[in-house]
């Protein structure tokens, strides 16, 4: 009977288990996931069109003035 001891929380647990039961287990990058859709269209496409409209508002002044 081997034993781990976690590096969060101190508690002794078996040694073929991959993490402690106690705390909860740490993020791991799922590429399938929906929430990942999110973050790329709110690092990417937003932005862009953010940019593109602040452009077109600083031309469309000129005119409309």
């Amino acid at each position: 009977m081997q034993l781990k001891v976690c590096p969060k929380c101190k508690r002794p647990f078996m040694a073929n288990k991959e993490f402690c039961p106690h705390c909860p287990e740490p993020y791991t990058w799922n590429q399938e996931s929906k929430m990942n859709t999110g973050c790329l269209l709110m690092m990417t496409v937003v932005p862009l069109f953010l940019m593109i409209l602040f452009w077109m508002f600083m031309f469309m002044g000129i005119f409309f003035r």
